[in-house]
């Protein structure tokens, strides 16, 4: 809905022309915070993530000479999930970031490898990270998924004419392998490389870097059985598969049960840094992404495969961070997060386009820290839009999320520290709409749906508490991680339509890790 996109315009318009009048004293430098603080307290988080995203900066959010090799593990389960999610997920993941200075080349890396297993998954053959795209497989048969994920994020910057010009490098590249046991048996690979070339120019107050993206891409995605009598089962509706080809626009596929979505990206963005003076920090960055995926299933024809579907995207996103250095151990920092999604498709079977998808959202987080002490709060706002042409299925919902958390560091001993964290979520759909075609809409397209749209407009609550248990030694350092959530929903919107399953009333997640710091 329209009233989403004018509160962001607003409060973005608000905060950059607030932040620039600040007028305080000079802040500490990131390499000056303990190397457990920079890892775990959260208003070093909210600075180093700005930075992940946006490696233009890495000289100035990222500490130097501090690295992290850690291992958790997550456990995940409830039945408050959308039509697609899983009961039960398990993850095991390996991670090691650090950043390093080799003369006046700046050099940062993040490797991280994850294996989960999702229990009693349904619906879609899936990567998880393509979630919007037109075209995929499902069936009703609940499966197990195992998924391996390796990635690897890099940034390089060196500075040209006497740190005057600053030249980066940011590149990402995942890997992905997602596979089933039982039948129908899913097989889906996926990979994504993306580049990002920027110039900048370094004054005294002012930074300032223009990028150009560039990014490839591909999802491999088969779908089998063992049991032979399942290959031609039209039958028994649990083992069908369906072939999705829009919003809620399914057929029955018994055969060719296989595609290929291939993915490429271009783009540009900007980033600004002000520093009007010896406290404050304001960072603007900005990007326009425009994303080509060609779906295809191969075949023997001269061209070697058969066009299903080509799906554009074009992603606007903005990251603002100001930063502010007070007196009496005293600090403020203030985030916003905004992302603007508008996909089309060109339907081969219909000639035409056939199915539109819309996504804008926007986060606002505040931290204040008073010496042990930060609290933070947190809102956000969310308008999600689907619909197909052929069906004349719809569905708008917006979304508001709210957050209050305190957050409190306790001295254990001469050696080691706890960070301690409580936070409450508060999620509610102000408005929203569905309509579904009964003529044109099979009973599998329905399930998914109805159940997502009860799944994204239902109100809910998420109590969190974290703690982190850290050693502070001269060179080497350890911790150990701790987390716990419960959310709770409120009830459902009523139906004229009969669900095999609805959403569950809860959801738990926990998470266990421990990490060597050096």
């Amino acid at each position: 809905m329209k009233s989403i996109q004018t509160i962001t315009s607003a409060i973005v318009f608000f905060l950059s022309s607030f932040a620039v009048q600040g007028q305080m004293k000079s802040s500490a430098a990131v390499d000056s915070l303990t190397a457990t603080l920079y890892w775990y307290q959260p208003s070093s988080i909210l600075s180093h993530d700005m930075a992940a995203r946006n490696r233009v900066w890495i000289s100035e959010e990222m500490k130097n000479k501090s690295s992290i090799l850690g291992i958790q593990q997550m456990v995940a389960k409830g039945s408050f999930q959308p039509a697609q999610g899983a009961n039960e997920l398990k993850q095991t993941g390996i991670y090691t970031e650090g950043k390093t200075q080799w003369q006046k080349t700046n050099f940062w890396g993040r490797f991280s490898y994850d294996r989960s297993s999702e229990d009693s998954t349904a619906m879609r053959h899936q990567s998880r990270w393509n979630e919007d795209a037109p075209v995929y497989f499902g069936s009703l048969k609940k499966n197990k998924y195992n998924r391996e994920t390796y990635k690897l994020d890099a940034g390089i910057q060196h500075p040209f004419l006497n740190n005057r010009l600053p030249i980066s490098l940011a590149i990402d590249y995942r890997l992905g392998s997602h596979y089933s046991n039982n039948d129908p048996r899913g097989d889906v690979k996926d990979m994504n490389l993306q580049f990002e070339l920027s110039v900048g120019h370094n004054l005294s107050k002012i930074s300032y870097h223009l990028s150009g993206i560039w990014g490839y891409g591909s999802e491999r995605v088969n779908v089998g059985y063992k049991n032979e009598k399942y290959t031609k089962n039209t039958e028994d509706p649990l083992y069908v598969n369906w072939i999705m080809n829009g919003f809620g626009n399914a057929h029955e596929r018994i055969s060719e049960i296989n595609y290929n979505d291939i993915i490429n990206r271009t783009g540009i963005g900007g980033h600004l840094l002000l520093k009007p003076n010896g406290a404050d920090k304001i960072y603007l960055n900005g990007r326009y992404i425009n994303e080509k995926q060609s779906f295809r299933r191969n075949d023997n024809s001269k061209q070697t495969y058969l066009l299903l579907n080509d799906y554009t995207k074009d992603i606007s996103s903005i990251d603002f961070l100001w930063s502010r250095q007070m007196q009496n151990q005293k600090s403020l920092k203030l985030a916003l997060t905004g992302r603007i999604e508008e996909g089309k498709d060109f339907n081969y079977t219909y000639l035409s386009n056939n199915y539109t998808y819309q996504q804008n959202q926007m986060q606002i987080k505040g931290l204040f820290g008073f010496r042990q002490f930060q609290t933070e709060g947190s809102i956000a706002l969310r308008n999600i839009g689907k619909k197909d042409g052929v069906t004349g299925n719809a569905m708008d919902v917006d979304q508001i999320k709210a957050g209050i958390g305190l957050n409190r560091r306790l001295r254990i001993n001469e050696r080691s520290d706890l960070l301690g964290s409580v936070y409450y979520l508060r999620q509610w759909s102000p408005a929203n709409d569905l309509s579904v075609s009964d003529l044109n809409t099979g009973n599998f397209a329905k399930q998914i749906l109805y159940r997502d749209y009860l799944y994204e407009s239902a109100s809910s609550s998420t109590w969190t508490t974290s703690w982190v248990w850290m050693t502070h030694r001269d060179k080497t350092d350890w911790s150990v991680q701790f987390q716990l959530d419960y959310q709770h929903r409120g009830d459902l919107m009523s139906l004229n339509y009969d669900l095999s399953a609805l959403p569950g009333k809860d959801r738990f997640l926990g998470k266990l890790g421990v990490a060597y710091i050096f």
